[in-house]
């Protein structure tokens, strides 16, 4: 659920709470239900007498006929009835997805043993999950693997215990040769957080084929090629825990990122499926699967505040999401986690007829009003050349290395609150970025006109070679 941090604490998830805890709580509620019902009873008229009496003394004016208790008895019972019936639903839902099996005594209970590998932990949810595993358990081992450089360091106490790995995870044979480095150097992981992904925020039909092709192999494809790498140890010793980062989106596509909510869909069924053949087919019921389904996210990824109740769906902070993520490994159970919680009943809105469901749901992602950029850089082959958290440091190295350039959101402005599909004919870098797609043609036609060119200074030499053999001929001949 959201936390504190999100709209100053204000929001749904921090109302349901509340609610939760005082007017749907069974162990209150279904005590006062049976208290006022006593208080009912004919053989209960010298407690009642009593109470009035002290209330009384103390100041507070009572007379038994403003107490409905009859009413009071029904109305918590009704509110104690359905707190059960929500704890209910829990505890199922929690040993369901847990195959009904419990940990060994300690099992989980410090992870100063476990290894646990972070993909794009170089920055943003991964980096604040890996710090808060760093700070609260002082033995575990935190293998980070990412294109982009470390953004951060491990303090002097922590070096030791964090390995980092330069990959692009777009490519198998990388993602082949970096796991068998990663056992070979620190050891099998226990826990694997697949958190790397990126969007490029393009539009079905502007992105370009590499565009699709590394969204979709980073995205989807690398998760796989992981789990079938690491997963074997984990099933083996029936030992470990696996968090996939979803999105809403999965559920909810949103125009500008299709081909990233495709591959989060995928992830989803990877989820699901997995822990079915892990149960079943390798009868390794206590692998623990967790899926974390959040919103919009203050990530690079997104520019501009979604336009949408900050009340009802809070823009989430990348701490919320990595202490949602420890927490729930801490825990040694998996599961299902939404954020904010609220968003686990947008999915059940699903269940309505398609039209109603496009018209309360899905059309209002249209007028979100926010943009989605992609921070890399992406060759001709479909392979990532460079990732910049800054949006300046992408256009100079783009400037220096020729590639296609990364197109940038204007400033915030009142021209940002316009729905996304109204700038992008203002957006000069669909030219430049068509330009560079046309790169690899542009450049076989100048090597065909370099090479008729040399051709043609051959063919040029060579005359002038015979019209001066030509001339010496003709003065020797004279000559003579």
């Amino acid at each position: 659920m959201a936390s504190r941090r999100e709209n100053k604490g204000f929001h749904l998830d921090s109302l349901a709470r509340v609610v939760r805890y005082t007017a749907l709580n069974e162990f209150l509620a279904l005590p006062i239900a049976g208290a006022a019902h006593f208080l009912t009873l004919d053989s209960s008229v010298k407690y009642l007498t009593a109470l009035f009496t002290h209330a009384n003394r103390l100041g507070v004016k009572l007379n038994p006929r403003d107490l409905n208790l009859p009413k009071i008895a029904r109305t918590a019972l009704t509110l104690g009835l359905v707190g059960a019936a929500y704890s209910a639903n829990e505890f199922l839902t929690k040993w369901t997805a847990n195959n009904w099996t419990r940990n060994k005594p300690g099992e989980w209970k410090t992870l100063d043993k476990e290894i646990v590998l972070i993909t794009g932990a170089s920055s943003g949810i991964g980096e604040h999950t890996a710090k808060m595993l760093l700070a609260w358990h002082k033995g575990v081992k935190i293998v980070i693997v990412d294109f982009a450089p470390m953004s951060w360091e491990p303090s002097a106490a922590d070096a030791s215990r964090v390995f980092y790995f330069q990959a692009d995870l777009s490519k198998p044979e990388v993602v082949r040769s970096v796991s068998k480095r990663i056992k070979k150097k620190v050891g099998h992981p226990t826990v694997l957080i697949n958190n790397a992904g990126l969007a490029r925020g393009f539009s079905v039909l502007e992105g370009s084929y590499a565009d699709v092709e590394v969204t979709i192999k980073t995205n989807l494809q690398a998760p796989f090629l992981l789990i079938k790498e690491f997963v074997p140890h984990m099933a083996k010793t029936n030992h470990g825990h696996i968090v996939t980062i979803c999105s809403m989106s999965a559920v909810v596509p949103t125009p500008g990122i299709v081909d990233y909510s495709a591959t989060k869909a995928g992830v989803q069924a990877l989820h699901e499926g997995l822990a079915l053949e892990l149960k079943h087919r390798h009868k390794a019921d206590k692998v623990r699967l967790t899926n974390i389904i959040p919103n919009f996210i203050r990530t690079p990824l997104l520019s501009g505040v979604p336009r949408q109740s900050q009340f009802g769906a809070p823009l989430l902070h990348v701490e919320t999401v990595a202490e949602t993520i420890v927490r729930q490994i801490e825990s040694g159970y998996g599961g299902v986690v939404y954020l904010p919680g609220i968003m686990r009943y947008i999915t059940c809105l699903r269940a309505l007829p398609e039209w109603v469901y496009t018209y309360l749901i899905r059309n209002g992602t249209v007028n979100l009003a926010v943009g989605f950029q992609g921070r890399q850089i992406i060759d001709e082959n479909g392979g990532l050349r460079a990732v910049k958290v800054q949006k300046a440091e992408i256009a100079e190295k783009s400037d220096r290395s020729e590639a296609p350039e990364v197109p940038e959101k204007p400033e915030k402005s009142e021209a940002a609150e316009r729905p996304e599909k109204a700038e992008r004919p203002e957006r000069p870098e669909r030219a430049e970025r068509s330009e560079a797609g046309e790169r690899p043609e542009r450049a076989e036609r100048a090597e065909r006109s370099e090479r008729s060119e040399r051709a043609e200074r051959a063919e040029r030499s060579g005359r002038s070679n015979r019209a001066e053999r030509r001339a010496r001929n003709e003065r020797s001949e004279k000559s003579s």
